[in-house]
């Protein structure tokens, strides 16, 4: 009963980029860029003794975002058990959806998260739980498009019964109540992580516009979207014996829409890896990463990029005046 939520994650992205290198040789030291002179598209600016005050407002928000975002990662969330359903909360609801009285095949769960806004499921689902009391269940009278991709649903009016069991409020949750579930022995063994990863992050961002990337190779992005395209056909092949292409003019999109829209997102995540690479090899570092099996390649080079980011980065910590 859902459409697909055009937006596209980081993470798998990143696990995609192998395809920037065709032939992945093992005998080379990194599999990303490894053919690629970044000199013609990098201009490195000042990366070593990048000040961070620590004591900064500008910090504080850094670190408490940090923190936020650790909770919520790992699934420790605050309930907000009264008020109401408003835009950009996400709710955890239990659904029935029938057709003429008869609960139909995928059209029932509990305890689903949903972020009212994201347009996630069929118009009208998410709109009409705005303003719906927490903890009240409600009918929903809603039509499936047209074109969806189910023969039986496409174009028929249902009935979804939902019931907003409670609201994720980030603000409830304290990490000294929830550290441990982070996998630290105390909450100052936390706080030193948490406060270096939040310098790490400050210090990339600063490098991040103290440098300039004029360009990307567009052989090696073009290869990316299309390996991202490929990813979702299949991944929807699989799932729900549907082609991505089905699936896009659910949406309103062709191929070439979605590639269009993936370009931005492509260059942004080359960007940041890019100028990772070039400090690599302006400072003869290694993510002291080994291939190993070809049909890991994905994952292998995932792996890659997560060890050359925290190379970079403990690098810059440990180059950094930090007051």
């Amino acid at each position: 009963m859902k459409k697909v939520i055009l937006t596209f994650g980081a993470v798998m992205l990143a696990g995609l980029m192998c395809l920037l290198c065709a032939c992945g040789d093992s005998a080379r030291n990194t599999l990303i860029y490894g053919n690629t002179d970044l000199s013609e598209y990098v201009k490195l600016g000042e990366y070593k003794g990048i000040t961070v005050d620590t004591s900064s407002a500008e910090f504080k928000e850094a670190y408490n975002a940090v923190v936020k975002k650790d909770m919520s990662d790992n699934g420790i969330v605050g309930k907000k058990l009264k008020g109401k359903v408003k835009s950009g909360d996400t709710a955890n609801i239990d659904y029935v959806g029938k057709k003429d009285g008869v609960a139909f095949e995928g059209g029932t769960a509990q305890g689903y998260d949903l972020t009212i806004g994201s347009h996630t499921f069929i118009d009208g689902f998410e709109d009409g739980l705005i303003g719906v009391e927490i903890g009240d269940t409600v009918d929903l009278n809603l039509t499936f498009p047209e074109n969806y991709s189910s023969a039986e649903l496409a174009g028929a009016a249902v009935v979804f019964t939902v019931k907003v069991n409670y609201v994720k409020d980030a603000e409830a949750v304290k990490i000294e109540d929830h550290y441990s579930e982070l996998g630290f022995n105390s909450l100052e063994e936390y706080e030193k992580d948490a406060r270096k990863r939040t310098v790490s992050n400050q210090l990339f961002e600063q490098v991040l516009k103290n440098s300039e990337v004029s360009d990307y190779p567009e052989k090696d992005k073009n290869i990316l979207i299309e390996a991202v395209y490929e990813y979702y056909d299949n991944s929807y092949k699989k799932s729900s014996n549907v082609d991505f292409e089905t699936v896009l003019s659910q949406n309103n999109m062709t191929k070439d829409d979605f590639k269009a829209q993936m370009s931005t997102t492509v260059e942004t995540q080359m960007k940041d890896q890019m100028i990772y690479y070039s400090i690599l090899r302006a400072e003869n570092l290694s993510p002291e990463y080994e291939l190993t099996e070809k049909e890991k390649l994905g994952q292998d080079v995932l792996e890659e990029v997560t060890k050359a980011e925290k190379v970079v980065k403990d690098f810059l910590y440990d180059n950094a005046k930090i007051k």
